[in-house]
């Protein structure tokens, strides 16, 4: 019984395959043979007869990141850990310099920004 279901799907087949126009036969041939190469080629059988076949992804290792210890910069007057009131208004007065000159500095690119094009002699 089986065989005459495998012969009956042949027959059907080849009577397909002899109502196709060439064209389209070689289609599929080339289809199908690149389906096989493709196969041949990832399952690395065509590796033993020369043929590189695309390499394994290897994990890499990894070593462990050496933390440093990064030191705050204390570019204020007065000591890190001096928390008196004399300190505090120190500082603060330091930190309203840095401010202003900063904010010297962004009118300065601000005019950069806003600055007019001076006509050119040729």
């Amino acid at each position: 019984m089986k065989w005459a279901i495998l012969l009956w799907y042949l027959g059907a087949f080849t009577n397909l395959i002899r109502y196709m126009s060439t064209t389209m036969k070689a289609i599929i041939a080339l289809l199908v043979i690149a389906a096989a190469g493709a196969a041949l080629w990832w399952s690395g059988w065509l590796n033993s007869i020369g043929i590189m076949a695309p390499q394994q992804q290897s994990t890499a290792t990894t070593t462990p990141q050496q933390t440093q210890q990064q030191q705050a910069v204390n570019d204020l007057p007065t000591p890190a850990n001096d928390a008196s009131d004399a300190a505090i208004q120190q500082d603060l007065a330091a930190f309203d310099v840095q401010m202003q000159a900063t904010a010297g500095d962004v009118n300065q690119v601000d005019q950069g920004l806003n600055d007019k094009p001076v006509a050119q002699e040729y």
